[in-house]
């Protein structure tokens, strides 16, 4: 993973315990507060790539699976 793929991780995963470890309401809380992300999150979501932010949230899906 890249630096910029570890710090959104790491929020993600921040969110989605916050929201019961449900990822829908994740997204959606993200979506619904992405202007208000710490400055560095911003940053570095967009200069992730489609494929690797769905890399991220496919990695913290699978958190709950063992893998």
């Amino acid at each position: 993973m890249t630096e910029d793929q570890i710090k959104f991780r790491k929020f993600l995963i921040t969110v989605y315990q916050d929201q019961r470890n449900d990822m829908i309401r994740t997204i959606v809380w993200l979506a619904n507060h992405f202007p208000h992300l710490p400055r560095e999150v911003h940053a570095a979501y967009l200069r992730l790539s489609s494929p690797e932010r769905n890399a991220v949230i496919q990695e913290a899906c699978m958190m709950g699976d063992g893998a």
